[in-house]
């Protein structure tokens, strides 16, 4: 939940302490690093890719995509 006036913020943590933000804190720092481990990840993955390979990975993930779209299309049409 967001609390958009600072005098809510400061009134919530009288109200409940200080655990709930340490919390959110440590999640948010803990899917920060996940993040950033894969995104590390990839470009290592990815770091030593041809022109030739990159254009024929993302013209395999386009038609992959495609198709998802084609389906959702059609199972829309289909409940209408």
């Amino acid at each position: 939940m967001s609390l958009p006036y600072p005098h809510d913020r400061a009134r919530s943590r009288q109200d409940r302490g200080e655990q709930p933000y340490k919390d959110a804190r440590e999640a948010m720092a803990e899917r920060d690093a996940l993040l950033q481990g894969e995104a590390e990840a990839y470009g290592a993955a990815n770091l030593r890719e041809t022109d030739d390979e990159r254009r024929a990975r993302m013209e395999a993930e386009a038609e992959v995509r495609l198709r998802e779209v084609a389906t959702d299309e059609e199972q829309t049409d289909r409940e209408r």
